[in-house]
């Protein structure tokens, strides 16, 4: 298997791709759990165990300011869709800053950890949700501009594991341990009084960008295709042999990428269910994935401490595995497609040329 990956590794860098470093690594005292680009392109944010947010220059490396204080292990990031906020979860809660002058804006508070959150794409919205015990989570819609909640708290008598907006920023989905994903009224929070059931806890959300479909990923051993409106599946279950941790619809719409305990990462038609690439071969299993802006690329982050890129068409790998020394925990594409940005558990994040 590892002699499939270097192979296809070697017929690519053949025909001239590379990915090579574009600054020494953003070096931390912990493991990165969480990390992201903003979408002009300038900052990356990174999440530590150290409880501390930092923010980074994209151009030279540097660190930008000084790094941002958490009540525990920061994880989950992500920047406002004008670049200018970033909003980050840990420990009782989430905290939203100001980029340019790392000024407190507002403090989300939570029972528990808050293991996902995601910025509504207008701006104006956070959905936030955490793990408060054993069995019990919270998810809640903050305001952005007062820092107040907008609605009572969702619970579900699960540990939230996932929350995602629709592109055109009308609905919200949560899931967690309780083997559904929930849609949700992006402006209230009320529940559209439908569940999309798995057979085990759902871990991953991903809207299409028509908002018309949802994805969700399931330690079940497969993924889903639904139709937002009637809650029906369009496609039959996208099967792995082993827990789905990650799964994402293509910029396009047209595929969905996911990734697996299995070692594989599988991109399939996003209304049949037809996969179209053969599997892509992992040296150990995959714990999260991503589309690059223009759908002609994908990235992969696995356990056995690689990330690897992808071409989406083909299925080809680009460049050789990016090497970290311990799992690489995050990923993330900046708005070119071209640079990636990956976190690992070896105590480092890293910025990414891609030549394709």
């Amino acid at each position: 298997m590892k002699l499939l990956v270097l192979s296809l590794c070697l017929t690519s860098l053949a025909h001239g791709a590379e990915i090579t470093p574009l600054c020494p690594a953003l070096m931390h005292p912990d493991a990165v759990h969480g990390v992201a680009l903003s979408a002009d392109g300038k900052w990356a944010a990174t999440g530590c165990t150290d409880h501390k947010l930092r923010l980074w220059d994209t151009t030279t490396g540097a660190l930008h300011g000084q790094p941002l204080e958490h009540d525990g292990g920061v994880y989950p990031i992500a920047f406002s869709p004008d670049s200018t906020m970033v909003v980050a979860g840990s420990e009782k809660g989430a905290k939203l800053w100001e980029v340019a002058t790392g000024k407190l804006l507002a403090t989300f508070p939570h029972p528990g950890f808050v293991y996902s959150l995601a910025f509504r794409p207008d701006g104006l919205a956070v959905l936030t949700s955490s793990h408060d015990g054993k069995a019990d989570g919270t998810a809640r819609l903050w305001d952005v501009r007062t820092g107040k909640p907008m609605c009572e708290p969702i619970e579900n008598r699960q540990r939230f594991y996932a929350v995602a907006f629709s592109p055109d920023s009308k609905l919200a989905a949560v899931s967690g341990n309780g083997t559904v994903a929930h849609l949700l009224d992006a402006s209230t929070g009320k529940s559209l009084g439908f569940d999309l059931k798995h057979e085990g806890s759902v871990r991953s959300l991903s809207f299409s960008p028509d908002s018309k479909k949802l994805l969700t990923g399931s330690l079940d051993h497969t993924a889903r295709v639904w139709d937002v409106t009637t809650g029906q599946p369009i496609t039959p279950p996208l099967k792995h042999t082993d827990q789905v941790r990650a799964a994402v619809f293509s910029p396009l719409g047209t595929s969905v990428l996911t990734g697996s305990r299995d070692k594989t990462a599988r991109i399939w038609n996003a209304t049949t269910g037809e996969p179209l690439t053969p599997p892509l071969v992992h040296p150990t299993e995959v714990r999260c994935v991503a589309f690059s802006p223009d759908g002609k690329l994908a990235a992969t982050g696995c356990y056995g401490n690689t990330a690897h890129v992808w071409d989406a068409v083909t299925g080809k790998a680009i460049g050789a595995p990016i090497q970290h020394g311990a799992l690489v925990r995050a990923i993330a594409f900046g708005p070119d497609s071209r640079v990636l940005l990956t976190g690992s558990f070896d105590k480092t994040a890293r910025l990414w040329r891609i030549k394709h």
